[in-house]
């Protein structure tokens, strides 16, 4: 029912007679106490959270300050990346500060607000009822003033008709009088009784009209409208609450998360803690530390009367060094043999075999040395060349191999990268995934390492065929969850760096507008149409992104992913240059939603 006709009801017939009724005041009455009682309890919870509100931030901050201050001040902490980072993430604690204190002024200005207005219309409550009871007093005194005055004349009536009617020659009521002097004088009595009687009986009858005609309707008036005026006013304030309480939530979410690109989220600054970095640098900075005397071995030194010259003896380490030197020519003379940094420190293997376009060749290996551990991969890859190493035969480079993939447009890469309109690296990530990473809980949603991304993003980028490395120290044994995070996180980093977002910026904001419908007949449709606009090279990238992220969301039960959360995640990366608002958002999540949904039938199957 709309505002209109619900304002309508109160002019129906029924409710125009009954603010005329005798009852309508004291029921008008009670219905506003109820109004004001419950604007009371309000404004005691609005108070009461208030102080709750301000005490608690109070004591965040205060807590957050204290930590900082100490942790600063303390020589017996860690003083490193993780130190660093953790000292921001507090430092949050002492932002949001100022988030609830806006929201605790807010709350006290909300209980200032209700309580002006509650004592306002309990003296306006006040004031109405006692000018309509005094009015109602006025008029029911005259009708006692009418009656009384009725009896008496009745009874002088009475007493007349019995003189009329009685002997003539007894005398009535213990007077000294006559019946004929005792009749005039009764006459006399009866007319101005009568007389008195009219006058009142007018008199109250007159008041009593006024009284239903004027003095009740205003009254009603005047209470239903407070009535009104109470009730809406106070939803204005719990639509200031409801305002405010968003507006909490969301200053608090965005300081947090920020939308904006140059301020770091709570999230980034966890994940830029470099622990291999952080022991390697309180390693170098300790290592000069003088030697412990106690611990040099003693030489034997004849004394030089017996001395007899002789050759020095060759130290051990020196032997072991040079055995060592012999094993690293022997083995640099093996040409089929390649060496970069990789997951654990000391393993050797030989990379072997041939690894064919969107395939990963299970007996592929990679010969590693370097530092790392099993929770995070270091790929400290050298640059792979398939012109000068067989073992590496794939699709033959056209053009500059040193051309950049990361930060170029699609269509540019796909000429001397691609494959079926398909960037190289998209496939390799997707055919890594799809081999060993269907199965690992939170693919896409836990974020791999940053270091490792970085040194294999900058790999490809200096020789495009080094996107056979991605997935390349994959043991099918032994998957290491930290591996797919990483071909994952590298995927993800591929489409939000894109010049111009997968969707393009020509149909970006067509798809928008077309998921902000409601027909699902339309968006399918619609979309259809969208995505067969698209240049080849973003219509088959995203046909093979889109089948892929379906396939993820088959394997939902041992994944954890569902078709909502990977949307949540893909939505920004593929329309990652454009406004990064709660509500755009949400449309861009529901773009990638509604694509998987449909993706049988606005695209080619294979």
């Amino acid at each position: 029912m709309s505002t209109q006709d619900a304002a309508e009801l109160l002019e129906l017939d029924a409710v125009k007679t009954f603010m005329t009724s005798d009852g309508a005041l004291e029921v008008l009455l009670v219905r506003l106490k109820q109004s004001l009682n419950t604007g009371d309890e309000i404004a005691k919870y609005v108070k009461k959270k208030a102080m709750i509100a301000d005490e608690n931030y109070g004591q965040l901050k205060k807590v957050a300050v204290n930590l900082r201050a100490s942790m600063k001040a303390s020589r017996q902490l860690k003083s490193d990346t993780f130190l660093k980072q953790f000292d921001l993430m507090v430092e949050f604690d002492e932002k949001l500060h100022k988030v609830g204190s806006s929201y605790v002024a807010a709350l006290n200005v909300m209980y200032d607000e209700i309580s002006s207005l509650i004592h306002t219309v309990t003296r306006q409550r006040k004031t109405i009822k006692e000018e309509c009871k005094k009015k109602e007093r006025d008029c029911a005194d005259a009708i006692a003033l009418a009656d009384k005055a009725k009896q008496k004349y009745h009874h002088l009536c009475d007493d007349l008709e019995k003189v009329r009617t009685g002997d003539p020659n007894k005398k009535l009521f213990l007077s000294n009088k006559t019946a004929e002097q005792q009749e005039d004088d009764l006459q006399r009595k009866v007319d101005m009784a009568d007389q008195d009687y009219r006058s009142k009986a007018a008199s109250c009858r007159k008041m009593k009209d006024e009284l239903l005609m004027v003095h009740r309707p205003m009254y009603s008036k005047k209470l239903k409208n407070l009535i009104l005026e109470m009730d809406i006013a106070m939803n204005v304030q719990l639509q200031k609450y409801a305002t405010w309480s968003e507006t909490l939530i969301m200053n608090s979410g965005v300081m947090i998360a920020p939308l904006q690109s140059d301020k770091p989220s709570m999230k980034l600054i966890a994940s830029n803690i470099d622990n291999e970095r952080d022991l390697y640098d309180y390693i170098m900075k300790n290592s000069k530390l003088p030697t412990n005397r106690a611990l040099v071995p003693i030489e034997y030194t004849a004394h030089p009367q017996f001395a007899k010259s002789a050759k020095p003896a060759t130290p051990f380490f020196a032997k072991s060094q040079e055995n060592s030197n012999n094993n690293q020519n022997n083995s640099s003379s093996t040409p089929t043999t390649i060496s970069h940094a990789g997951a654990s420190a000391g393993a050797s293997t030989n990379l072997t075999g041939s690894t064919s376009l969107g395939q990963i060749n299970p007996n592929t290996s990679v010969n590693s040395s370097g530092s790392g551990n099993a929770g995070n991969i270091g790929y400290g890859y050298s640059s792979l060349d398939p012109a000068t190493t067989p073992e590496l035969k794939g699709p033959k480079p056209i053009g500059n191999a040193g051309q950049p993939t990361f930060g170029e447009s699609i269509e540019d890469v796909i000429q001397f990268a691609g494959v079926d309109n398909v960037p190289l690296v998209v496939k390799r990530c997707i055919d890594v995934i799809e081999s060993y990473g269907l199965d690992i809980e939170g693919i896409y949603r836990t974020s791999g390492s940053k270091t490792a991304i970085l040194q294999l993003k900058a790999s490809i980028d200096s020789n495009f065929t080094n996107y056979l490395l991605i997935g390349g120290n994959v043991d099918p044994n032994n998957v290491l969850d930290a591996d797919i995070y990483c071909t994952a996180s590298l995927l993800k980093t591929y489409f939000s760096s894109l010049p111009e977002p997968l969707l393009t910026t020509e149909y970006y904001p067509e798809f928008i507008e077309t998921v902000k419908s409601t027909d699902e007949q339309f968006i399918a449709k619609k979309l259809h149409h969208l995505v067969f606009k698209l240049p080849d090279g973003a219509y088959f990238t995203l046909r093979a992104l889109i089948f892929h992220l379906n396939r993820v969301v088959a394997h939902l039960n041992n994944n954890r992913m569902t078709a909502k959360a990977l949307s949540i995640i893909w939505g920004p990366v593929l329309m990652n240059d454009l406004s990064m608002s709660p509500q755009d958002l949400s449309y861009k999540s529901k773009v990638v939603d509604e694509l998987m949904l449909i993706a049988n039938e606005i695209f080619e199957t294979d």
